[in-house]
Order: structure tokens, then C-alpha cells, then sequence
């Protein structure tokens, strides 16, 4: 009987140890060592002012009713301009010569050619791609006379190095420029006069909603 009991507590033992030993130990979180960014300076720290609500409004929305609205503006055509660099009055004097407007206009046509090219490459038209190219070239040719500063806001950043030895420093800047929007639109329906006869009424409207929507450029 002694025997039988002795056989019972040793098979206990085994089946717990072979249970305990199965079990998969609890695995300790991943530590994040992704870089962290910090806010270190902004245009309103000089004065005591906190960075505006529209600043993170601009940065998370790409829908222009939206950017309207966070900006207290209407009847506009709005385009967000963003840049970073070292040196602050590098990126000011960017903004305030005519490198930004050229940003501007060239990001405008370069969707139009874009919309062009992607919609008759991917149509039935037997259209070869030098009459496509020719095409695209003649409908983005906008003008972007009315172009207008509406405000802008810049932050100084650090970023840890990967081997958190030193910091990385930058400037960021984001400009806001607008027009009329009913001018916008007479200047880009003069700009796809130049192709009516060329494309499907469907084009002209597609490339329409593509560039009216459009308002990010991002320059380099």
C-alpha cells in the first residue's frame, strides 16, 4: 500500500515539473529605441505663445473644406507648403522670394501631366506615348497669378541619434498659400481648353477634381 502511494506522489511530480516546463515563459517587452522627436523652439516661445491649433489641423488633413475651416477661410483654394532645413532664414527667404510659388505651380501641372498620362495609358486609346506625352504637356500649363500668403508657422526640432550620443537639430516650416478659388478654376479651365478637343469630357473632369483637391507640396 506504502508502495502504491509512493507511485502516486512520484507520478504527481513528473506530470507538474513536465507541466511547469511547457509552459512558455512570459517574453519582456520590446523596449522602443525609436528616435524621439522634440519640440525645442517654435515662432511663438520668443513671445510666450503657444503653437496655434490650426498648425496640427494643416499637419493631419489633406481635405481642403477641412483646411478651409482650421484656417477661418472661405472661397479659397488652399496649398500647404512644408520644408525643413538647418538654417531658419534659409527657409524664410525661400518662402518670401518666388521659390515657393514656383513649388506651387510646378506641383499643379505635375499632376495634371500625371492624371494624363495615367488615365490614356490605362484607357483603350491607341494613342501612342509621344502624342500622350504631347497631350500632358499642353493641358499643364496653368497659371498661378493670385497666389497669396496666408500665414505660416515654423518649429526648431531635436532628434536623438541612434547611439544617443548627440542630438540632430532642424528647422520645419509650413507656409499656407491661397487663392481666389473661383479664379483657380478659370485658370485651370483656360489651361484644358488646350486639349478639349483631344480628351474625354471625363478626363477634363477627373483632372479637374485631382488638382482641386490637390493641396500638399512638399519641396525639396
Amino acid at each position: 500500500m506504502k508502495t502504491t502511494k509512493w507511485v502516486i506522489v512520484m507520478l504527481a511530480g513528473v506530470i507538474l515539473l513536465a507541466s511547469c516546463a511547457s509552459t512558455p515563459k512570459t517574453k519582456s517587452k520590446a523596449k522602443d529605441i525609436s528616435p524621439t522627436v522634440e519640440i525645442v523652439e517654435h515662432k511663438g516661445t520668443a513671445w510666450g505663445i503657444d503653437q496655434p491649433a490650426w498648425v496640427a489641423e494643416v499637419i493631419g488633413t489633406v481635405n481642403q473644406k477641412s483646411l478651409c475651416k482650421a484656417l477661418g477661410l472661405t472661397d479659397k483654394k488652399i496649398w500647404v507648403l512644408t520644408r525643413s532645413g538647418e538654417e531658419l532664414e534659409f527657409l524664410q527667404n525661400w518662402v518670401d522670394q518666388v521659390d515657393a510659388r514656383s513649388e506651387i505651380a510646378a506641383a499643379i501641372n505635375q499632376r495634371i501631366e500625371d492624371t494624363v498620362i495615367a488615365e490614356l495609358r490605362g484607357s483603350d486609346s491607341k494613342i501612342d506615348s509621344k502624342e500622350i506625352e504631347r497631350i500632358s504637356k499642353r493641358a499643364a500649363n496653368v497659371n498661378t497669378a493670385g497666389l497669396e500668403k496666408e500665414t505660416d508657422w515654423w518649429t526648431k526640432t531635436r532628434q536623438v541619434n541612434v547611439d544617443a550620443s548627440e542630438y540632430t537639430y532642424q528647422y520645419n516650416y509650413l507656409v499656407i498659400y491661397s487663392m481666389n478659388e473661383d479664379l483657380f478654376k478659370k485658370q485651370l479651365n483656360l489651361s484644358l481648353e488646350n486639349i478639349k478637343n483631344e480628351v474625354s469630357e471625363d478626363l477634363i473632369r477627373k483632372i479637374t477634381e485631382e488638382v482641386m483637391e490637390q493641396s500638399v507640396v512638399k519641396a525639396e
